[in-house]
């Protein structure tokens, strides 16, 4: 099931609710003008599930996977120009593993690991 985020409302502990009832599906953004801004997969109200946004002239500004609620797996996201702005990867847990930052130049400005190694 897709649906815009306007049909939704948030419980008490910040779950997505459709029609009153834990939202399972895909929760749509859209701007003024009808262009899709963002998908966001839910399972039972929680983030679950791919990740995408864009900008309002179609460029991806960011793609990533969840798992109940937390990022797993690689989080891509770009400058408006289309350069890659950063890269994050997550273990299982959603312990962050390796963080890299770029300008919007390409310029590399951060790169840095976790000692974290569980759950690759």
């Amino acid at each position: 099931m897709q649906v815009k985020s306007e049909e939704t409302t948030m419980d008490s502990a910040s779950r997505v609710l459709h029609q009153g009832r834990l939202f399972t599906g895909e929760l749509v953004d859209t701007d003024d003008e009808g262009r899709t801004l963002g998908i966001t997969g839910y399972q039972e109200g929680v983030e679950h599930g791919p990740q995408a946004e864009w900008y309002p002239d179609g460029a991806k500004r960011l793609e990533g996977q969840c798992d109940r609620g937390s990022a797993v797996g690689e989080w891509r996201q770009w400058h408006a120009n289309g350069r890659l702005a950063e890269y994050s990867l997550f273990n299982k847990y959603g312990e962050l593993i390796h963080l890299k930052r770029w300008d919007e130049a390409g310029t590399l400005l951060e790169d840095k690991k976790s000692a974290i190694t569980r759950g690759l």
